[in-house]
């Protein structure tokens, strides 16, 4: 029996709260005359989008500002990774919330694998900087897999897996991992991002997650005992 561990990055592994919140602020205020989003507006975002760009393109429309996506886009990862993206920008400021030695002894049981809605080139960026790549035997990012559950599935493949875990911070991701269920043995568990907003844990549940960890570190001593 194989078993695989599928991780989401932003939120479990690395914590990009704050570089992407800035993005996010920054971006709005650029384009609406130095007005920021607010943190009602980002909080509402956070529950109806997986992507960062997205989040900060509909705060815009709904303030009616006559923008396109791809320029907003763009002035958010001028942001985020530099004007050359040459990874200058707000990702250097982002902490690693794993304990390296837990990942190394599952790594050592188990085949690590990361499914992320962030690009391949940023989460490969965060886990050198982090020392932490040789743990993960392969990423899929946003533009390997449409979706969590198209990239989990992939990886099921992949491994010939028999039985997974994966964990993700935000509803959408694990309702998507959910409906794998009929057709793999998969146990999707909810991590609490840092900066949540509060009953975040009740949003995860009412998500379909099995149960939730405050962080990841409290999930990965439980995948010690699986």
């Amino acid at each position: 029996m194989t078993t695989l561990l599928a991780f989401d990055n932003d939120g479990v592994l690395r914590d990009e709260s704050v570089s992407y919140q800035r993005c996010v602020v920054e971006t709005v205020a650029f384009f609406d005359y130095g007005k920021p989003a607010t943190e009602a507006e980002l909080t509402a975002s956070l529950k109806q989008s997986n992507d960062d760009w997205d989040r900060t393109y509909r705060i815009l429309q709904r303030r009616g500002i006559d923008v396109d996506f791809q320029t907003v886009k763009g002035h958010f990862q001028d942001l985020y990774l530099g004007k050359s993206r040459d990874f200058s920008g707000y990702i250097n400021d982002e902490p690693w919330l794993a304990d390296n030695v837990q990942l190394q002894r599952l790594s050592e049981k188990y085949p690590l694998v990361i499914v992320s809605g962030a690009p391949i080139e940023e989460v490969r960026y965060t886990l050198q900087r982090n020392g932490a790549s040789t743990f993960f035997s392969k990423v899929w990012g946003m533009f390997e897999c449409d979706g969590k559950n198209d990239g989990l599935e992939k990886a099921i493949k992949e491994f010939g897996a028999d039985r997974v875990f994966f964990c993700d911070d935000r509803p959408s991701p694990i309702r998507e991992a959910l409906k794998l269920s009929p057709h793999y043995r998969i146990e999707v568990y909810g991590i609490i991002p840092p900066s949540a907003p509060k009953n975040w844990a009740r949003v995860l549940k009412d998500a379909g997650a099995k149960d939730f960890y405050p962080n990841v570190a409290e999930y990965c001593q439980f995948l010690q005992t699986i």
